[in-house]
């Protein structure tokens, strides 16, 4: 099963949009995953395999062992699906 992470600064706003949509798009593609909200200064990225944040945040997990999906427009769930797809491929 998958890991997934969803990040924000205080991880109850965009956070939990991206995790709403993410399982979604997973749903959609019958792709078991695991999706959880966080914010930044409690999350463990390590402890996932795909974390998506925004790219302020993205640049402060950039040395984590996880694959680092940036998006800055949150209502763009096209690119998210690729972005998502690619990733877990």
């Amino acid at each position: 099963m998958v890991k997934i992470v969803t990040v924000c600064g205080a991880g109850v706003g965009s956070s939990m949009m991206l995790r709403v949509f993410t399982q979604q798009i997973l749903k959609a593609e019958g792709i078991d995953a695991e999706v959880e909200a966080s914010d930044i200064g409690s999350v463990n990225a390590d402890s996932y395999d795909i974390v998506i944040t925004t790219s302020d945040f993205a640049d402060i997990l950039r040395s984590s062992s996880a694959k680092i999906i940036r998006i800055d427009n949150m209502m763009d769930k096209a690119y998210l699906k690729e972005q998502l797809l690619k990733s877990i491929e």
